[in-house]
C-alpha cells in the first residue's frame, strides 16, 4: 500500500468494497489515491498488533491456502547482516527470543500471556535500519512471478497490524472504503529483489501488462497489482520484466 503505508504503514494522499462477482467491471481508478509505502519505528512493535495480523492471516487463509505466514525484515542500508540481529518478545514477565533466519525471515509464536502483559516486539539495532512486511509464498511458483493471492492475504496481514498507527483522516477515508486491500482509491506496492522494466497479470489465456501508473518511477523495484480487481483470481501469477537478464534469478525471494 499513494496514501503510503510503511511495515508498517507510511501513509500519505497522492490512498467500495471489494467487487461482488468476477463479472463486475472493475472501478475506474479515481485521480486521488492512497499509496502505501513502508512505519515510523519499525524496530518497536507491540505484539497485540502482530496477533492481529495472525489473525488477519488465519481470517482471510483462503487465498493463499498452501502458503504459511511468515514475516521479514527488510534492511534500509546494504550489507546489514542477519547474524547479528536479536529479536525479542518483551513484557513484564515475557522474554521471548524469536529466532531470525540468513534470508531475514522470522516467524511468531502465539504466548497469552505476552499478549496479556501488553509487551513489545524488540528489534537490537538503532531504529530506521530494518522494517517488516508479512513474508507470504504459495510453493512452486515459476520463477520470477508472485500470486495474485500471496500478494492480497500480505495486505490483508499488514493491514490489519497498521492500521491503526494511521491518521484518524486517513482511516476516515479507507475505513467505508473496506480499508486499503480492497478499493481502487488505493495502490499498496510491493518490491521485486531486482529492478523491473515491467510486470503482466497472467491468468489462463488473459494477458494483462500492469498500468505505467502501477509501476513507480523513482524505484524500479515496486510495483502495485490490482488487488481489489475481483476479475482476477487469486491464482493470477504477475510476470516480471527484469531489468537484466541476470536479475530473473533473485525473482522468486521477490523482497516485498
Amino acid at each position: 500500500m499513494h496514501i503510503a503505508l510503511p511495515i508498517i504503514l507510511l501513509l500519505s494522499i497522492s490512498g467500495s468494497v471489494m467487487a461482488g462477482s468476477a463479472t463486475d467491471q472493475p472501478p475506474i481508478e479515481p485521480a486521488q489515491q492512497v499509496t502505501v509505502a513502508g512505519t515510523r519505528d519499525p524496530d518497536w512493535k507491540p505484539y497485540r498488533k502482530m496477533l492481529d495480523g495472525m489473525d488477519a492471516f488465519d481470517h482471510y487463509h483462503s487465498l493463499a491456502p498452501q502458503a504459511e505466514l511468515k514475516f521479514i525484515l527488510r534492511p534500509q542500508q546494504p550489507n546489514l547482516p542477519a547474524a547479528d540481529l536479536k529479536l525479542r518478545i518483551v513484557g513484564d514477565s515475557a522474554n521471548i527470543e524469536i529466532p531470525i533466519a540468513a534470508d531475514y525471515t522470522f516467524s511468531l509464536p502465539r504466548d497469552a500471556s505476552a499478549a496479556k502483559e501488553d509487551a513489545d516486539l524488540r528489534l537490537s539495532t538503532k531504529k530506521g535500519l530494518f522494517r517488516w512486511r508479512p513474508d507470504i509464498h504459495t510453493a512452486g511458483l515459476p520463477v520470477g512471478t508472485r500470486r495474485l493471492g500471496d500478494l492480497r492475504l500480505e495486505c490483508e496481514v499488514r493491514w490489519a497490524v497498521d492500521k491503526f498507527d494511521a491518521s484518524f483522516m486517513k482511516l476516515a477515508y479507507l475505513l467505508p472504503l473496506g480499508g486499503v486491500c480492497h478499493t481502487s482509491r488505493s495502490r499498496v506496492f510491493y518490491a521485486t529483489a531486482s529492478p523491473i522494466t515491467g510486470a503482466t497479470l497472467v491468468s489462463g489465456s488473459r494477458r494483462e501488462k500492469l498500468p505505467v501508473e502501477r509501476l513507480d518511477a523513482k524505484d524500479r523495484t515496486r510495483y502495485a497489482p490490482p488487488l481489489h480487481d475481483q476479475s482476477w483470481p487469486d491464482d493470477t501469477l504477475v510476470e516480471f520484466e527484469f531489468a537484466t537478464s541476470n536479475n530473473a534469478a533473485a525473482a522468486g525471494v521477490a523482497v516485498n
